[in-house]
């Protein structure tokens, strides 16, 4: 870190052009996730600097097609405020009004100088309605936000899926984004970057960022949320040409780092290849879905299937899942299908080295987890074993079926 600040950028010694993340870490809760939302559009379309659409894209596009984009990521009980910019490398570029400077006071004119006006709040949120109503319209989309609803019925907090409660985002007012903006400077945050030239990029995000929440711990060691105990089967009528199956599993173990390793490789083992158990069985010698996919939350304690199937199917489709989770459980592994969902982990994150976005991803994780830091992920995959995939699987309790037909 830069001076007991949060800050730390890393030497860009292969890529033509550079990265910056400013992340801050919120509690997680539906206030939080609507009004950081909120924020985001509202960024993404103008700043006190830039007051409009077309200033601020103007703007971006005089520094050689900068990117600039405002997210929110969701990490168990946590939620991140992320902030990035990519940029061409000023060395690139013969050009010399085009400098790191210019770059991070731009960036620093986005992040910390949102435009709340009533103009712009009521666009965001316009906008944010179209999208929400486009989602929706989805039965995917829908279904998944039911099934979270569901699973999280006691904790609505950790509910959210998409944007956060619609209604909260619809009757936001200036008076309330002030205060929710106002508050942000203290959260623990954390800057990060690839950059050539590492030292000059540091000295900047001290000088622009003066964010007070640069020198409080960004870690946190308890961020993972506990699977609630449950033994729900729901299900909804909407008439869908096609019905989508929703189950999921708590996990009851650590949910350590080789825990994430195991569950990425379950997820290949299942859904990840036209070969894999639930493509072939699912699909394939049944007829029974369309698609059929599988998602591994750790921070949530939530391993997550999902199918689009035939509505006449469905039954016979969630048999063969829960048959094929109970083999896996007793160890009836093969051993051939094993070794190439291993395979297609390590090809995936080597292909992740190779992209600037993925490592800025990994500084992030190894800043909220330290311990990723030194993880060898690689290394982790190759070492997942029969057995250690039967002991995975076993600690995997099936704790909610939702069916949209």
């Amino acid at each position: 870190m830069n001076n007991d600040l949060n800050i730390a950028i890393e030497k860009n010694e292969k890529f033509t052009t550079a990265n910056l993340g400013c992340f801050l870490r919120l509690p997680l809760t539906r206030h939080n996730m609507a009004f950081a939302s909120l924020l985001c559009r509202m960024q993404m379309d103008a700043s006190n600097a830039y007051p409009s659409v077309g200033q601020q894209l103007l703007r971006l596009e005089e520094l050689y097609s900068m990117r600039f984009e405002a997210t929110v990521q969701l990490y168990g009980k946590d939620l991140i405020l992320s902030y990035l910019a990519d940029f061409a490398e000023p060395q690139q570029i013969l050009d010399p009004d085009y400098t790191y400077e210019t770059v991070m006071e731009t960036f620093a004119q986005l992040v910390t100088g949102p435009l709340l006006s009533k103009e712009v709040l009521e666009l965001a949120q316009r906008q944010l309605a179209d999208d929400y109503q486009t989602l929706m319209a989805e039965p995917s989309n829908y279904a998944l936000a039911a099934f979270f609803d569901n699973w999280y019925a006691s904790q609505p907090d950790y509910a959210s899926s998409f944007m956060g409660p619609i209604d909260l985002i619809e009757d936001a007012t200036v008076q309330e984004m002030n205060r929710f903006v106002a508050s942000l400077p203290a959260m623990p945050v954390v800057f990060l970057g690839n950059a050539y030239d590492k030292g000059q990029v540091e000295r900047l995000a001290k000088k622009y960022f003066n964010y007070k929440g640069l020198t409080r711990e960004f870690a946190d060691n308890a961020l993972k949320i506990k699977a609630p105990k449950l033994d729900l089967e729901k299900a909804e009528v909407q008439g869908n040409q096609q019905a989508q199956l929703f189950l999921g599993y708590a996990y009851s173990g650590a949910g350590n780092l080789p825990d994430q390793i195991t569950g990425l490789v379950l997820r290949h083992y299942l859904t990840g290849e036209q070969s894999s158990r639930l493509f072939t069985k699912v699909r394939e010698e049944n007829g029974a879905a369309y698609a059929v996919e599988s998602s591994w939350f750790v921070d949530n304690s939530l391993f997550l299937i999902n199918a689009g199937l035939d509505p006449e199917k469905v039954d016979r489709a969630k048999q063969i899942i829960v048959e094929e989770m109970k083999k896996v459980a007793a160890g009836r592994i093969d051993p051939g299908l094993l070794k190439q969902s291993k395979q297609a982990l390590v090809n995936q994150t080597l292909l992740g080295q190779d992209q600037e976005s993925w490592l800025l991803s990994k500084q992030l994780r190894g800043e909220l987890k330290p311990e990723y830091a030194a993880f060898d992920q690689i290394r982790a995959a190759k070492a997942v074993t029969v057995n250690k995939l039967r002991e995975f699987a076993q600690k995997l309790i099936l704790n909610e079926s939702y069916v949209l037909r």
